[in-house]
């Protein structure tokens, strides 16, 4: 185990320092211009330390491994080898402990173990490694998860791959694959709901191209249900879930699913169109949010609420660069071309603060299938920010450097200075309160 404590640098407190400080996220960083702050502790350092969960990680991605960081700490506590392919999409699980790593050319799911289990009211470390649950399938395409159920929709034969998340650390496991009836390839995708039904897309053989036209019903044998509630549109591209409710965008509007067996269309409203960049093809989720959040690319983000079938812009504009919740699902974040940080109210979508912030470019991605494109912007990996329950990780332009903003105000209240430069960061582990270190047998 590779083990380095990384040099932590802190604020200061005197109002003239933090007005400084503030400021430096307007100044472009790059590796001859490295933030330097006072060494002297005090008060704003502390309070990071002591209000980030000691069971909070940072995975960093470099060349050739992941790197998992203690985030309060800045403890790098396991050092894992690793071989990444040109287009591999990295996604948390719901539990946190998990990276799914989908190698959409080349076939391949696997799963990334950081060791971090939740146990609700405590946790546990075990060594970071890679699971041995991996599998392989034609196109593995779009993820989605909840409540610990992960679903992989292969876009080469239209089957879906389920993952029961706590299965994954039993060395035997393997997912379980459903070849469905009457369905052939196309970039699709599906969910599963917490009434044990999955729904998928299907594709009407009459329509050109690779889009799907509509959603059916599958049990939990894998029996397709032959009914697409009467709802079929030009196109569907974007998923979310959250246990109750599944939702697909589509060119007419949002396709709404429930644990009743429901299938709705909520309907465009004024301004969403099937002209490409006019419709909400990105969808964002969160088994802790009764909302969803949709992009169109040039109209902005759209909040969907599921309990009234109802559609409300938040914020408009064509600048959105890409979008997150954070851990315990009550902010929704976006962030745009000019760098500038958004934090929502999830439950109510109202804007509550915004920042300007440095951040690095997103890998470009190049030499990738339109496919695999449109599903990496769909879902978002958001590889430079990411969020814990009240804090933000912002890799910097430089990539040594984490920026920490705490999400409520926007306060930059920490770097994080890294050794070597990474290409991305994820998060990894869970949030609690109290006491932190007890005893447990289990």
């Amino acid at each position: 185990m590779k083990q380095s404590i990384l040099k932590i640098s802190v604020f200061a407190v005197a109002f003239g320092l933090f007005t400084a400080c503030s400021n430096d996220d307007n100044i472009i960083v790059d590796d001859e211009s490295i933030i330097e702050e006072p060494s002297d502790t005090d008060s704003e350092e502390l309070e990071f330390q002591d209000m980030e969960s000691d069971w909070v990680r940072l995975s960093l991605l470099t060349d050739d491994s992941i790197d998992l960081m203690q985030a309060d700490s800045g403890e790098i506590t396991y050092s894992v080898d690793a071989v990444f392919v040109e287009g591999e999409s990295f996604y948390t699980t719901n539990s946190g402990r998990y990276l799914a790593a989908i190698d959409r050319a080349g076939g391949q799911v696997r799963f990334f173990d950081s060791g971090i289990s939740n146990h609700e009211d405590h946790g546990h470390e075990y060594e970071a490694q890679w699971a041995s649950a991996e599998f392989s399938s034609l196109l593995p395409t779009h993820y989605t998860g909840s409540e610990g159920d992960i679903v992989i929709f292969n876009d080469g034969d239209g089957s879906i791959v389920y993952v029961d998340e706590e299965s994954l650390e039993i060395p035997s496991y393997q997912p379980e694959v459903y070849m469905l009836e009457n369905t052939v390839a196309h970039h699709g995708a599906a969910v599963r709901l917490d009434n044990g039904m999955f729904v998928a897309t299907f594709k009407n053989t009459d329509e050109a191209g690779g889009i799907p036209q509509m959603v059916k019903f599958i049990d939990e044998e894998g029996t397709v249900i032959d009914d697409n509630g009467g709802i079929e549109v030009e196109s569907i591209h974007g998923v979310a879930v959250n246990g109750d409710y599944g939702v697909f965008g589509s060119t007419d509007g949002i396709i709404l699913v429930d644990t009743e067996t429901n299938m709705d269309l909520i309907e465009n409203i004024e301004g969403l169109n099937a002209d490409s960049g006019n419709w909400l093809a990105s969808i964002k989720g969160h088994d802790e949010s009764d909302h969803f959040f949709a992009r169109a690319g040039n109209l902005g983000v759209f909040m969907i609420d599921p309990e009234t079938k109802e559609l409300a812009n938040i914020y408009s504009g064509d600048d959105v660069s890409g979008d997150l919740f954070n851990f315990d699902g009550h902010y929704y974040i976006l962030y745009t071309s000019d760098n500038t940080i958004h934090v929502f109210d999830a439950e109510t979508g109202t804007e509550l603060i915004s920042r300007t912030v440095e951040i690095a470019n997103i890998p470009e991605l190049a030499n990738t299938t339109e496919a695999s494109n449109a599903n990496a912007l769909d879902e978002d990996l958001s590889p430079v920010i990411v969020s814990s329950d009240k804090f933000l990780y912002v890799l910097a332009p430089n990539r040594v450097q984490i920026k920490v903003l705490q999400i409520e105000n926007l306060e930059h209240v920490h770097t994080i200075e890294l050794e070597t430069p990474v290409n991305n960061i994820k998060i990894n582990g869970f949030s609690i309160e109290g006491d932190q270190d007890a005893e447990h047998d289990h």
